[in-house]
């Protein structure tokens, strides 16, 4: 007897065990065993069965271990996506970071206008260059991958980003030179 055998028994009561003791026999043999564990019987199907048929509490001690397990991987998919959570935060905060560090910085200019240049001569290779047939594969590749860097250098530009980042700079200017009031004091 495999473990196989005695999936239909213990999915009568614990109905979401049963497809693992069906599949993979490494995963039904690991499963096998914790049930094994959880009933307090001898490490195999034979006994696993005997126990389910015979103790009245089996049952109930099949369906707490079931119980158990889900709330063990509910809680580990919980903390999976709390440390997905934290190296987003710590993602958006590193880039916040070089945002802020290098926010005059004139190399997104000069990448910018470097990708552009690099992208029109790919461009002129692609539809006048010397060995088009030979290299034609090879250049369209490039004009995709390069597409994809130029739309995103330029999207900085335009976008709603560099428009944020053009108003904090000149709201820190008006802080640093706040304009001069005009007091208008007659005199008597």
């Amino acid at each position: 007897m495999d473990w196989k055998s005695i999936s239909g028994t213990v999915g009568t009561i614990a109905g979401a065990v049963a497809p693992l003791l069906g599949g993979p026999i490494g995963l039904a043999v690991s499963i096998g065993s914790q049930i094994a564990g959880a009933l307090g019987t001898e490490n195999t199907p034979e006994a696993v069965q005997a126990a389910l048929r015979n103790d009245p509490n089996a049952a109930l001690k099949l369906q707490e271990w079931a119980a158990q397990e889900r709330e063990q991987i509910r809680q580990a998919n919980i903390e999976l996506q709390r440390i997905a959570l934290d190296e987003y935060k710590a993602d958006l905060a590193d880039r916040q970071n070089a945002r802020s560090e290098h926010k005059d910085h004139w190399m997104p200019a000069t990448l910018t206008l470097t990708l552009l240049a690099l992208f029109a001569a790919v461009l002129w290779a692609l539809f006048y260059g010397p060995v088009i047939d030979a290299n034609r594969d090879l250049i369209v590749y490039l004009v995709g991958n390069l597409f994809t860097l130029v739309a995103g250098a330029v999207t900085y530009w335009v976008s709603s980003t560099k428009e944020s980042s053009d108003k904090d700079k000149l709201m820190g200017l008006l802080k640093q030179n706040p304009t001069p009031t005009v007091n208008n004091k007659e005199s008597s």
